[in-house]
Formats: structure tokens, C-alpha cells, sequence
């Protein structure tokens, strides 16, 4: 079970070094694989320091440990959490 787990954390990895990284929504659409070996591998990964895993919004964004990249924030979050006091 664990070359695969092996396999998407390497796939995952690539991505976000491309991309400096990427949300869990768009890595689920990106990758060819079930859902089950993506968290697994994530959470592996998290386990180890080897990737960031932070809220966004309703999503979350993964990136690389010393990487500091701003988390994007999707606008209808926003405004909904500004409007809760109205």
C-alpha cells in the first residue's frame, strides 16, 4: 500500500512545486487517482513536515513547508463572514 501512497505524495509534490501551490479542489480535479490515496498521502505528508495544509475559505490550500505563498481567499467567503454581523 504504500507505493502508491508513494506515487500520488510524488504527484502532488510536482504540483506544487509548478505551481507554488494549489487547493485540494483543484488537485482533486487534477488527479487520476481515488480520493482515499490523495488524503492519505497528504496526511502523510503533513505528518512528516513535508507540505503546509491551511483553511481556505471553504477549501484548503497545500503548499511547500518553506514556501510562503498568500492563501487565496475566495470572495463569496469573505463576504458572507463580513455580512454575518448584519
Amino acid at each position: 500500500m504504500k507505493e502508491p501512497i508513494s506515487n500520488v505524495s510524488k504527484q502532488i509534490k510536482n504540483l506544487i512545486n509548478k505551481n507554488g501551490g494549489i487547493t485540494l479542489f483543484e488537485l482533486e480535479q487534477t488527479l487520476d487517482t481515488s480520493y482515499n490515496l490523495i488524503f492519505l498521502a497528504i496526511d502523510n505528508m503533513v505528518s512528516n513536515n513535508e507540505i503546509l495544509l491551511k483553511k481556505s475559505g471553504k477549501d484548503y490550500f497545500i503548499s511547500n513547508i518553506n514556501t510562503e505563498v498568500t492563501i487565496p481567499v475566495v470572495d463569496a467567503y469573505v463576504n458572507e463572514f463580513l455580512c454575518q454581523d448584519v
